[in-house]
């Protein structure tokens, strides 16, 4: 059941730090611009882009730190 528990919890942890590393790494770029340049009184575009690599990577290690959590608390 530990096993089960443990597996369980990092894959939640797994989809918690893909959407937060979307957040942050796509929204921010585009929406820190247009905010910097609304203040300046400037005009602007912004955008973003993302690899499959960062975000896979950003859900290993969100899985890796929820399972070891989960396994260690028993």
């Amino acid at each position: 059941m530990l096993y089960l528990r443990t597996l369980i919890a990092g894959v939640c942890g797994a989809v918690v730090a893909a959407m937060l590393w979307i957040l942050v790494a796509f929204i921010g770029p585009i929406f820190l611009p247009m905010l910097i340049a609304r203040i300046r009184g400037e005009g602007g575009a912004s955008s973003a882009v993302i690899g499959s690599g960062s975000i896979l990577l950003a859900a290993l290690v969100g899985f890796v730190i929820a399972a070891v959590w989960t396994y260690r608390r028993g």
